[in-house]
């Protein structure tokens, strides 16, 4: 009785380990519209192999976001294509697979310029970095 209990603790320590230091756990995608008025609107579609979030069109000022937790393979892949009148680009917003996964909040920003990135979970505005120029 007393190896059966050290096992189950023993196992959900280790469950909870694996849960905070790997890709198992939750993850933020959080897109904004940051264009300045007077610009088309941005169209935003999301999708992963599983998971077609569909297409969204966002005016200067709204924004769009999903969650989910990673497959435990590691294998999880978000991408985006945002359009913005004419131009548009596209690339991946998640990629477990391709990346240490150390960040649970990833921020896209459109700006006039091209697309923006931080992984700041409170200020998506913040020491952002260009990820794509409008092409």
């Amino acid at each position: 009785m007393k190896t059966l209990f050290s096992i189950i603790v023993i196992f959900l320590y280790l469950v909870h380990k694996t849960e905070s230091y790997s890709s198992l756990r939750r993850h933020h995608i959080h897109i904004y519209n940051q264009l300045p008025s007077g610009f088309s609107p941005l169209l935003v579609h999301s999708a992963s192999k599983d998971d077609d979030l569909g297409n969204h069109t966002l005016y200067p000022g709204q924004d769009f976001s999903w969650s989910f937790k990673s497959n435990i393979f590691s294998r999880t892949l978000y991408f985006c294509r945002f359009t913005m009148g004419p131009r548009t680009v596209a690339f991946d917003v998640f990629n477990a697979d391709n990346e240490e996964i150390t960040y649970n909040t990833y921020n896209y920003v459109a700006q006039a310029d091209g697309i923006y990135s931080n992984v700041d979970p409170d200020n998506p505005f913040n020491n952002l970095v260009l990820v794509q120029p409008w092409q």
